[in-house]
């Protein structure tokens, strides 16, 4: 049996352990994790799955960073989303990933984005950008960057260097 809840303090180990197996430890050289350091995450849009003995197996976080120059443009940064291989095709992922969503959606984001595999994020509903005018820190694939538009027409006219938010 798999509960699902908010990311705690308490849980942060077990996560960085999970995040550990599902990408290695050196994943922290990833552009992505550039734009996390230094950044708290919003606590209200993490959660992670436990088992039965209370062991993580599944986690989803969110971060905001800006998009250009403009303080109005706070997006989020939709990752890192993982899950324990012995549970992997289970949908735990997709379940984690659409209730996170949704609760932005309820908050009032307008946009998130991410970095992965447009095969697997187009049934949530993300997008590859057309004319690739929101750019992630090298390196970074410009077809692995994604967009979703939480509000109708929120990435229109949007571009730029994506950054951290202090």
């Amino acid at each position: 049996m798999i509960e699902i809840e908010k990311e705690s303090q308490n849980d942060e180990d077990a996560v960085e352990n999970l995040l550990d197996i599902a990408f290695s430890p050196s994943r922290i050289h990833l552009s992505s994790y550039s734009l996390r350091q230094g950044v708290e995450k919003i606590d209200s849009l993490c959660f992670i799955a436990k088992n039965a003995v209370g062991e993580v197996m599944g986690v989803i976080r969110q971060w905001p960073v800006l998009i250009g120059d403009d303080y109005d443009h706070i997006s989020l940064l939709t990752g890192p989303i993982a899950v324990h291989p012995i549970v992997q095709g289970e949908g735990l992922g997709s379940f984690l990933i659409n209730l996170s969503l949704k609760k932005s959606r309820e908050e009032g984001w307008k946009r998130a984005l991410l970095i992965g595999d447009y095969e697997y994020y187009k049934s949530f509903g993300f997008r590859q950008q057309l004319e690739q005018n929101i750019i992630f820190p090298p390196p970074t694939d410009p077809k692995r960057v994604l967009l979703l538009e939480l509000q109708k027409d929120s990435f229109k006219g949007l571009g730029g260097y994506v950054r951290s938010h202090y």
